[in-house]
């Protein structure tokens, strides 16, 4: 008997539309060859669409709570560049953090808290700037997905649209808002995968990667239609 995993990787090719367990899979394996600041560019694209989203909402919606992290992201940003001195104001930050209500007053696990997706990616952002390591950056990954789950469930026209044969679970996944983001990832890092080697070259020109990083935009493709099935 199939498992649910593979009974919904099946629908979802059908549909031509990513499994996010697949996909998660396939950034872990890709960032594992990744030197450290790859990593954290990775880690800094996916915050820096969480946090741009959260700046497109009306200022009376924004909450304080995500906005100081902003300059934290800024931060990043620099160091990746190759500026020792934000690097330091990124150890500062995340040791403010740790200390904060923010930290221990807040619940961090759950799935249905934008904002807290946003602050825990950039936290991931920054630690793997100072560490390079690995579960940062596949965190940072997973903050991305399960923001966009929530953007997909604002789609209350969605669950209207499925197609006979596919069931509700996987219909859910295949929303353009859950499959832009991971196709942004892939796009990130087969990117760094190519490139990234030059945020560990000291005479490289860093900047037209991670401008490309940071400005990566996910596309909002159309939504996928059930095909034939070959059997």
């Amino acid at each position: 008997m199939a498992s649910l995993a593979d009974a919904t990787r099946a629908e979802l090719d059908r549909l031509g539309a990513h499994y996010f367990l697949d996909i998660r899979a396939t950034a872990r394996r890709l960032l594992e060859g990744m030197a450290g600041p790859a990593r954290a560019a990775f880690a800094a694209a996916v915050t820096e669409r969480l946090l741009r989203e959260n700046e497109r909402r009306p200022a009376r919606e924004r909450r304080p709570y995500g906005e100081t992290w902003r300059p934290v992201l800024e931060a990043v940003w620099r160091g990746l560049g190759g500026d020792a001195l934000a690097v330091r104001q990124v150890a500062a930050a995340v040791a403010r953090f740790y200390v904060s209500p923010d930290w221990y007053d807040r619940r961090h696990d759950d799935p249905a808290d934008a904002d807290d997706h946003a602050i825990m990616a950039a936290c991931y952002a920054a630690e793997c700037c100072l560490h390079g390591c690995l579960d940062f950056a596949c965190w940072a990954g997973w903050r991305g997905f399960d923001a966009a789950t929530l953007r997909a469930a604002g789609d209350t026209g969605w669950p209207h649209r499925r197609p006979a044969g596919v069931s509700g679970y996987a219909w859910e996944l295949a929303h353009p808002c859950i499959q832009s983001e991971l196709e942004q990832q892939l796009s990130d890092l087969e990117l760094l995968a190519g490139d990234g080697g030059v945020l560990i070259d000291p005479a490289a020109d860093r900047r037209p990667l991670l401008d490309r990083l940071r400005e990566s935009e996910p596309d909002h493709p159309q939504p996928p239609e059930a095909q034939p099935s070959s059997n």
